[in-house]
Formats: C-alpha cells, structure tokens, sequence
C-alpha cells in the first residue's frame, strides 16, 4: 500500500515535466491553430460545402499531424527526459517495480495528450456549431467524440512505439521521425503497392478513421486497391500496441541506465 502513492507521484512528476516545458508550450500552439482557423472560417466563409467539409478534412490532415508529433515528442521523451535529468538512476535504487515505472509515466502520456487533443477538437466543433450554414448539427457533433476517439488510438499506437524508441536508442526522437514523417509518408504515396502500404501503422489507422465527408478517392488512393477489413486492421492495431508495450517494458526491465 505505501508503494502506489509512489507511482501516483512519478505520474503526477510526468505530466508536469511533459506539458509545462517548451515542447509542451509548442503542442498548446498546435492545439489551439485550429481554433484560430476555424473562426476565420466561422466568419468569413460563405460556401456550404467549405463549412460542411472543414471539420472532417481539417481533423483528418491537421490533427493526424499532430498526433503524430505529439506521440513522437512526449512518447520519445517519457524516458529520455528521466536519462537526461539523471533521475532514471535514482528511480532504480527505490523499491518500485521498473514495469509500473515505465507504465505510470505512459498514462501521463496519455491521459495528457488526448485531454489536449479533444478539448481542442470539441471548441473547434462548437465553434462550427454556431454557423448558419452548417447541417447536420447533432450529427457533426457526436463525430467529434468519434474523431477523438481515432485520434486517442493513434496517440496509443505512436506513444507505444515512441515509448520503445526511448527504452532502445539514444535519440529516440530522431529516429521516430523518420519513421513517421519518411516511412510512413512513402507507404501512402497513391501509386505504392498494397503489399507496402501494409508494412505501416498508417494503413490500419486511416483504415478505422471514419470517412464522414472526406472524399472518398483521398482514402482509396492512400489505402490502395485492397484495404484490410475494419475487423483485422483493428485486431493488427491492437496485437502492434500490445507486442510494442510488451516489448518496452522488457527492454526497459531488463536495461540498466547508469549515468
């Protein structure tokens, strides 16, 4: 019993290291852009289709953007931090168990950045709600929990491998980039062969992203001739999360981080 306030502590320590710091001050730039767009657009835009399709397109190409940074930079940093402020060494010697070290500052992770993400996406909603123009109200407003909810899995799946990044390399956030701003970029280019895209997380998220209003030949051409089922691109998502998380916490278990 004395040992999970301990944890509760490291979780709290966490969110504070990741959200008030410079990286987080850049991420509350980031959530709070769309909201200044959208009321340029809830003032100045006159088309329906423009105001109708906003939502959708800018949640998919904008905040996809920014998921990926923030899984990138705050699942990169949730042990790198602690190697470079030298307070991983002092962790080890306490008697707390590595596994629920590493987990309680990946809900900090978590919890953080999708609270950021939906307070973000719901004022942008609710902004668009007030427009004249808008139709469907009750409907464009119940995807925005469903967009969250897309969202908060590529928060998962990017935090994961974030996470792994930071347990096995030096500069974890390097190298996250280049998986998910190179990598993952160059398996949704349209002429690339399914058998390609498919080696990408990518693939599977945009597959379990909701298609309300967003073109449907932007999707065709990103997930190719032969997208996976909405079944088996949620199983290979979950079995990717779970073997990466796994995989973390044995390296991280099994790794001592002397300074």
């Amino acid at each position: 019993m004395l040992v999970k306030p301990a944890y509760f502590a490291l979780f709290k320590l966490t969110f504070r290291q990741l959200f008030w710091s410079r990286r987080g001050l850049l991420i509350l730039i980031g959530g709070l852009l769309p909201i200044a767009i959208a009321l340029l657009v809830r003032f100045y835009a006159q088309r329906s289709g423009l105001v109708n399709s906003f939502i959708p397109n800018l949640t998919f190409l904008y905040y996809g953007f920014l998921t990926n940074l923030c899984a990138i930079f705050y699942g990169s940093a949730i042990v790198s931090d602690e190697i470079d402020g030298r307070g991983l060494t002092y962790l080890q010697m306490r008697p707390l168990r590595k596994s629920l070290i590493l987990l309680s500052k990946f809900a900090a992770y978590m919890i953080g950045t999708v609270v950021l993400i939906a307070l973000s996406h719901l004022l942008l909603t609710g902004i668009m709600e007030t427009h004249p123009k808008l139709r469907d109200r009750l409907l464009v407003f119940g995807m925005s929990f469903y967009y969250t909810g897309a969202l908060a899995l590529g928060l998962l799946v990017y935090g994961t491998l974030g996470m792994l990044l930071s347990v096995r390399f030096k500069h974890p956030v390097l190298w996250g980039l280049l998986f998910v701003f190179g990598w993952e970029r160059i398996t949704s280019i349209p002429p690339m062969p399914s058998g390609i895209k498919r080696i990408s997380l990518s693939h599977y998220l945009m597959t379990l992203f909701p298609d309300f209003k967003i073109r449907g030949d932007i999707l065709d051409d990103l997930l190719g001739e032969t997208p996976p089922n909405v079944l088996v691109a949620a199983l290979v998502i979950c079995l990717l999360t779970a073997g990466g998380m796994w995989l973390a916490v044995r390296i991280f278990k099994e790794r001592e981080y002397l300074v």
